[in-house]
């Protein structure tokens, strides 16, 4: 037990040095609970306040987040790195290794549960049902066991960190959809209600809400408890079946009995590496994403995703007058294009910061300029790419209408968002000098700009006066309306709108007088270690 406690204080430690894990696990549920409740204020269902039925859904996700994401993740990241295997070989009980893990998920799941509960007492009016506290607590600790046998049981099948980190994530957010966690009961197609209902988050989601649900009865709900026990004796008979304890590129080495590549020798630079600089650093910048593929998935993947799931769940429900996968089209495009520079490009300059390569990076004949550009570069080819994925899925099978005339207005709206963001971007890179913090900031603004600006509509629900006067001031919001007027069917002209575009202007003029005040620091991290006299250095 000694051992059990160490390891899982160590599990929770390295929790909380990671923003971007605390940020989904934690923040993102919260967020999003606030952003939802302010949007449809003080309305009831059936004179109980709709913040009692966000509370159950939002803590079904924050604890599959925590149980399954980031245990697979966790997990699969110590065997790759060797951790695993080195503790296999420490006088340390199996159970005690994995059990530590789980045992953190389960501290950070409740605590998430219960902030999160918290904060709809005491914001929202919502009831804590104390006489179903008993199968609130039953349906929490099975729903955690579900999500992290499953967690560890995808751990077990990937065979990278990366695969791990994309499936868990990219399962999650999709499930989320027809699971009655991000849309709660919606009129499924018949094939997406089987798929939710034979999968076990929907099961989780409407265990918690019968929990939560201010009525008689003693909210338990045997036939999902059920089928959660089910999913947890399948996912550990997987995990038993297929855990590794050391990395799979060793294991194959070892079976194969062979020896580990030898380098090849350096060779005389070719035409190919006699590209122009720009050239050359949007190459690795695009090769780093390939290698990265979660942000493929969230720039690429995942608005292509929203696109075809959302109008074959709400079918052509308008969206502010136009059709939902009309609408839609635009929003996807402004949401990937901020995605791409405000979020990921960032991510991959404060890693590199971080890594000490933009300080060696100053020690080459490389302008430093070049650097940063390429990044940029990459940012808007990613954009466009999303962009035109999201027109083959939108013209081809949702009828979205484009206008051939408006698409050089379209264009310049993606090219001038990118830009923008990217300049934003880069600006709060300048600004924080830890690169833990960055990815917090900048999806924790992007996200509830994405619901003030209206790129994700809740319902036909008009925002509040003081929300629509805050997402005015910042600019993606504008960058909505400049796809909008570049796409709508209703609108004439040559669809540029000249208002919104210049909003963006002015935000990457102020990001660059930022960025140019601030400078982009070489050096990662709060700590700097600076030789001013090297003759009297030691």
């Amino acid at each position: 037990m000694t051992a059990l406690r160490a390891l899982t204080r160590h599990a929770l430690l390295g929790f909380a040095r990671n923003p971007v894990a605390a940020f989904f696990t934690i923040g993102f549920p919260v967020a999003f609970l606030i952003i939802v409740a302010s949007i449809v204020g003080d309305q009831d269902a059936g004179r109980v306040p709709v913040a009692q039925y966000l509370v159950p859904p939002f803590a079904v996700f924050g604890v599959a987040q925590a149980s399954f994401v980031l245990l697979a993740v966790d997990t699969a990241g110590m065997r790759d790195s060797g951790v695993l295997q080195r503790l296999r070989a420490a006088p340390v009980p199996p159970w005690i290794v994995l059990g530590s893990r789980i045992a953190a998920s389960t501290v950070i799941s409740a605590g998430g549960v219960a902030l999160l509960t918290a904060v709809g007492v005491l914001g929202y009016d919502v009831v804590i049902v104390w006489h179903k506290t008993p199968a609130l607590l039953v349906t929490l600790l099975l729903g955690i066991a579900c999500c992290a046998a499953l967690g560890l049981a995808l751990a077990a099948l990937a065979r990278t960190v990366l695969i791990a980190q994309t499936l868990a994530q990219g399962l999650l957010i999709t499930l989320a959809f027809i699971s009655d966690v991000f849309i709660v009961g919606a009129d499924l197609p018949r094939w997406l209600d089987v798929i939710g209902s034979v999968l076990p988050l929907k099961h989780f989601a409407r265990a918690m809400a019968e929990a939560f649900h201010p009525g008689t009865g003693s909210g338990f709900s045997p036939t999902h408890l059920a089928v959660l026990a089910v999913w947890t004796a399948a996912g550990i008979v997987v995990a038993r079946a297929g855990f590794s304890w050391q990395p799979r590129s060793a294991r194959a080495a070892i079976t194969a009995g062979t020896t580990p590549p030898v380098p090849a020798q350096l060779s005389a630079p070719t035409a190919a590496d006699r590209r122009s600089p720009l050239g050359v650093q949007i190459g690795y910048a695009l090769l780093g994403l390939r290698r990265e593929m979660m942000a493929v998935f969230s720039s690429v993947v995942f608005p292509a995703l929203l696109l075809a799931l959302f109008p074959t769940v709400f079918g052509d429900q308008p969206v502010h007058g136009l059709p939902m996968a009309q609408y839609l089209y635009a929003g996807m495009i402004a949401y990937t294009a901020a995605v791409a520079a405000f979020v990921d490009m960032p991510e991959s300059v404060v890693g590199a910061r971080a890594a000490g390569v933009l300080k060696r990076l100053r020690g080459t004949p490389l302008p430093f300029r070049w650097y940063f550009a390429g990044r940029v570069s990459a940012a808007l080819l990613v954009s466009l790419l999303a962009a035109a994925v999201l027109t083959v899925v939108g013209a081809g099978f949702l009828d979205v209408r484009l206008d051939a005339a408006r698409l050089p207005a379209l264009l310049l709206a993606v090219v001038a968002g990118s830009l923008c963001f990217a300049a934003l971007g880069l600006a709060v890179a300048a600004l924080l000098p830890s690169a833990r913090s960055v990815v917090p900031v900048t999806l924790g603004t992007l996200l509830p700009l994405c619901f003030i600006s209206e790129i994700f509509v809740v319902g036909n629900v008009p925002l509040p006066g003081w929300l629509t006067t805050v997402a005015n001031v910042f600019p993606l919001r504008h960058l909505l309306q400049a796809v909008l007027a570049a796409t709508d069917p209703a609108v004439s002209g040559a669809g540029f709108a000249v208002a919104h575009l210049a909003v963006l202007a002015v935000w990457t003029a102020l990001a660059l007088a930022v960025i140019r005040w601030r400078g982009l620091s070489t050096d990662g991290g709060a700590t700097q270690l600076v030789v001013r006299e090297p003759a009297k250095a030691t």
